[in-house]
């Protein structure tokens, strides 16, 4: 029963902050003037940001006896913009980035065992319009990782060492100098078969943004 109101409360805690990014995108001004636009968004441009967020994994393949993990994680990351903009009177407008991150997730209802990680090859694309102040967003990429969950996920995972999976997407509200985001990523962890067990662990995990 415990671990369905937490369960509940996370949800509602996501529904919550889902309603108030919402809020804020309607409330935001447009980019004054196609020269301001295409400064923000030029060609090498360089940002640092971090996210907050929590995670829970899911059965994904299905199977029984899987392991039922929440946790919470914060990350830096580093973002370069790789093309300024691209197609542009389209709907495909937009730009695409390269993105370096690393962080530390921690269990929330063990003993919170951890997972350092260091993903440096993510593409993430934001379709961008000078006529709204946000964009939406999606990614996919890869990393590595250190962590002792396998003494938690003893069927799952393997070793001490996983690589790391992502594909997620999101929304960026701009502000004058610098974002804040709402993001949803699928988060796959697994050892790419170097030790058995490999079946893996993926999880849903959704994170407030900043960028500088």
């Amino acid at each position: 029963m415990a671990k369905l109101e937490l369960k509940g409360g996370c949800m509602h805690r996501t529904l919550f902050l889902w309603i108030v990014t919402v809020a804020v995108v309607i409330a935001s001004p447009v980019f004054a003037g196609d020269q301001n636009f295409s400064d923000r968004f030029a060609k090498g441009n360089t940002s640092f940001g971090g996210e907050l967020g929590f995670g829970h994994t899911f059965n994904l393949p299905p199977g029984k006896d899987r392991t039922d993990l929440s946790f919470a994680f914060i990350f830096s990351n580093w973002q370069k913009n790789l093309t300024g903009i691209i197609a542009p009177d389209s709907p495909l407008q937009g730009a695409l980035y390269w993105d370096v991150e690393g962080g530390l997730a921690l269990l929330t209802h063990r003993d919170h065992e951890y997972l350092l990680g260091f993903s440096p090859l993510i593409a993430e694309y934001k379709f961008l319009n000078p006529e709204r102040k946000w964009a939406p967003t999606i990614l996919a990429g890869a990393g590595f990782s250190m962590q002792d969950w396998e003494e938690q996920a003893d069927y799952e995972l393997g070793s001490e060492f996983q690589f790391l999976l992502h594909g997620g997407v999101g929304v960026e509200v701009f502000r004058e100098s610098g974002s804040y985001s709402l993001n949803y990523r699928l988060f796959h962890v697994s050892n790419a078969g170097i030790r058995s067990p490999n079946i893996g662990l993926n999880s849903h995990v959704f994170s407030l943004g900043l960028r500088f």
